[in-house]
């Protein structure tokens, strides 16, 4: 498997670190060694946080007696898109006994009941760290075992991948510091006009984005024009049909994992909401704890046509005008 899902939890053997395929991890919070940790929690692409020997995420450098809020933490990889080269940030910092409460979505085979390897700050416990086969096409052993007997559980729908890339109720999406909060993917898609399209359509499970883009391989499995060939066709700018993408516009970067800069209305993941609203300015209600369900033109526009961006600055009435109709056919006389 090429995606960062086994990678999600991965677990400190002997005091070394976890490999991965495409990152490494060479600093740790401070004050820590890789014996004084369990687990890495993520590592693969954005960023990784450490648990502790006892099962709870790393918040204060050990044995703090006085709460550090500014400790630095989380480590966040490098990502040139956003401008952001690699380093440290706070993730809850200073709170004593963080518990590691995410082995629902992190692990293979999770139960609720109990502490894995008798970590107090963990809660459950599960067969296998991180997302393996089992967890999405369930157990497996009477497949190993006879292979064209037994066949294997395939769920192509959204409803499986939304069991964990989602935040809360399908019906808000929720926000934070300027950005959709991650994982909510499912949210997004729910409140799109592509609702009714799987994950799968365009997504291989098996093989994630960031591999596919190390091997030079497209990523994504059907491309906006394959479906939307008509409004590929027709675009009322022939210098924006010549030099950007649809999921420029369409697919911005709304959504934060690990780095954002809200004045450049760049985060570092791209939203699934697809539909362009020329009518509104704004991405996020009035008290910034929800996205609304369509594009606004400050995300769709405004990561290109910003002070000091790629076009030059526009004014929201241009914008507007310009995004109202701009797929139209032409019409015949």
């Amino acid at each position: 498997m090429k995606s960062g899902h086994p990678y999600k939890l991965n677990k400190v053997v002997n005091g070394q670190p976890p490999k991965y395929p495409f990152t490494e991890i060479t600093q740790l919070p401070e004050g820590y060694t890789w014996n004084d940790i369990s687990y890495v929690i993520g590592g693969y692409g954005w960023k990784a946080r450490f648990m502790d020997k006892n099962g709870y995420i790393i918040t204060d450098r050990p044995g703090a007696t006085i709460s550090d809020t500014n400790y630095l933490n989380q480590y966040n990889f490098a990502n040139p898109v956003v401008g952001k080269e690699a380093g440290w940030v706070k993730y809850k910092s200073g709170v004593k006994n963080v518990p590691y409460d995410c082995g629902g979505c992190h692990t293979t085979g999770y139960k609720p009941e109990g502490h894995q390897d008798g970590l107090e700050g963990i809660k459950g416990t599960w067969a296998q760290p991180g997302i393996q086969c089992e967890a999405c096409h369930g157990p497996g052993s009477l497949h190993v075992k006879n292979p064209y007997g037994v066949a294997m559980k395939v769920d192509r729908s959204a409803e499986l991948c939304g069991k964990c890339h989602a935040r809360g109720a399908v019906e808000q999406i929720n926000a934070a510091g300027g950005f959709i909060e991650h994982h909510e993917q499912y949210e997004e898609i729910f409140q799109s006009k592509h609702r009714a399209l799987q994950c799968v359509a365009c997504h291989d499970p098996h093989q994630g984005v960031i591999a596919a883009r190390q091997e030079g391989k497209p990523t994504v499995r059907a491309e906006c024009q394959s479906c939307h060939f008509q409004e590929a066709r027709y675009q009322k700018s022939a210098a924006m049909k010549a030099t950007v993408a649809c999921i420029d516009c369409h697919m911005p970067r709304i959504v934060k994992s690990a780095w954002g800069d809200a004045a450049k209305f760049t985060g570092d993941i791209r939203a699934h909401l697809f539909a362009i609203d020329p009518e509104a300015t704004s991405q996020f209600t009035a008290d910034g704890k929800n996205a609304i369900s369509q594009v606004a033109l400050d995300f769709a526009c405004k990561s290109c046509h910003v002070e000091g961006g790629k076009a030059s600055v526009r004014t929201d009435e241009e914008l507007r005008d310009m995004a109202i109709g701009y797929h139209a056919r032409p019409t015949t006389k």
